[in-house]
């Protein structure tokens, strides 16, 4: 028996274990890339265009995409890969699937890609509006495959009657039927050569994809974390389940009496999901003074706080506007609409995603054990988010000219594109610091091996 010494370097690596640590870094990549040179841009390109040149066909078609890019593209593959990330620890303790969910990545990149290509040549030969459905397709593709693996792992919990759970995976089927949803419109668009996807249709995956997907993912998370992050005792099920069981039916009803052209019945359901929303927003515990942060990270509880005071916010918006169908005998003003989209979007969703993102992801950790965050980086962000969705949200639901309007939105688009550009900064500095900090913890452990025993024949 003789002893030989450790091989050199780390020791051997774990494939299967690294790719799955890291299984959220290509889906936070392509966000920020679609976010930054996608949806943000278009965000401030499309309000000056109005501003200056006024509103035209290739605008609409354009506006309809930089939807898209912003709730899908940036969001979306934000929420989906900070969800792989975190399912093993809200379901059975195994991770995603990693076949399934790297099919899914792909899929619904490709997908982005190819409806950001065609839908705007659609009209000039059939090759757009092939290119436009192809896109559909693969983002269908590519939710049915995320939804399978998530499902796999939250399946027991969810039967369980977790309440987090129960939201998380109601989101991934969100997710899945505004993508068979769009394939069936894009598809009847293509047929027509058209560019433009009707305003009620295009309504309506907009907000399967904000409230079904989006919300429910980031308020099933909440469900688990924002009360223990607050010092808030855990909600109980039944108030969890009540919220979330609201914000369901709420769903139903609004896609459904959309699907079958009930104006009224529709805004029923989406005042139903406002007060699933205030119900699930009143566990969080925002508003107290005291919480559990870390000293380190006491500062990013502003931009936390921000985000959840804007999911209040947008509650308030959905009921309150819902409720005013019957009681002032009107339809909800496409304004209101989409101020109370932007409110959500802004409010809840970029700026979650900020704050949230330096909280949990290992990345922003391995940065704390470098460096220390400035203090001024969460109430700054918090700040330049909140005063953006001001600006694009609550000034252009007012009677005020189209010209302030539309001033108005290039501002705070403006504002949330060099927030969301600095973090995408931030994020690949930590990104940076985090895998030095891996390469240098493995050759400490291999410096710290004990030598390889060889064994007798």
């Amino acid at each position: 028996m003789t002893a030989s010494p450790p091989p050199a370097g780390s020791p051997p690596a774990r494939p299967g274990r690294d790719r799955l640590a890291d299984v959220h870094i290509p889906f936070i990549y392509a966000a920020l890339a679609f976010g930054v040179l996608g949806g943000f841009s278009l965000a401030v390109s499309l309000s000056v265009e109005a501003l200056l040149r006024g509103i035209s066909v290739s605008w609409a078609t354009h506006a309809q995409l930089h939807g898209h890019l912003q709730v899908l593209g940036f969001a979306g593959l934000f929420v989906l890969g900070v969800g792989a990330k975190l399912a093993p620890r809200f379901g059975n303790g195994r991770p995603l699937n990693s076949t399934m969910v790297e099919g899914a990545f792909w899929c619904l990149v490709a997908g982005l890609l190819a409806r950001a290509i065609g839908q705007p040549i659609a009209a000039y030969g059939p090759l757009g509006g092939q290119a436009m459905v192809l896109g559909a397709l693969l983002e269908a593709i590519g939710a049915l495959l995320f939804a399978g693996a998530l499902w796999a792992v939250l399946g027991g919990a969810i039967r369980g009657g977790a309440p987090h759970a129960v939201q998380i995976g109601a989101g991934a089927l969100w997710l899945l039927a505004q993508a068979v949803l769009g394939v069936a419109w894009l598809a009847g668009l293509a047929g027509e050569g058209g560019t433009i996807l009707r305003g009620d249709r295009d309504g309506l995956l907009l907000a399967m994809q904000l409230y079904g997907f989006v919300l429910c993912v980031f308020t099933g998370v909440g469900l688990r974390s924002f009360p223990t992050l607050f010092g808030m005792p855990a909600p109980s099920r039944a108030l969890g389940l009540a919220g979330s069981g609201l914000v369901q039916a709420g769903l139903l009803v609004w896609v459904g009496a959309s699907l079958l052209d009930g104006t009224r019945v529709a805004t029923l359901g989406q005042a139903t999901v406002g007060a699933g929303v205030l119900t699930l927003v009143s566990s969080f515990g925002f508003w107290k003074r005291e919480t559990r942060f870390a000293a380190a990270s006491q500062p990013l509880s502003w931009a936390l706080r921000g985000a959840l005071m804007s999911l209040a916010l947008t509650g308030v918006l959905l009921l309150t506007t819902g409720l005013g169908v019957f009681v002032f005998d009107r339809a909800v003003p496409p304004r209101e609409v989409d101020a109370t989209r932007h409110v959500f979007a802004l409010g809840v969703v970029t700026l979650g995603i900020v704050g949230m993102a330096q909280l949990i992801l290992p990345e922003f950790a391995s940065e704390r054990l470098v460096r220390t965050p400035s203090r001024r980086r969460g109430p700054v962000f918090a700040a330049a988010l909140l005063v953006a969705m001001l600006l694009r949200g609550v000034v252009p639901m007012t009677a005020v000219p189209d010209s302030v309007r539309f001033a108005s939105m290039s501002l705070g688009g403006t504002i949330a594109w060099i927030a969301v550009g600095a973090f995408a900064v931030l994020f690949i500095r930590a990104r940076l610091a985090h895998l030095e900090y891996l390469r240098r913890m493995a050759t400490w452990r291999a410096s710290q091996a004990l030598p390889v025993i060889d064994q007798p024949e």
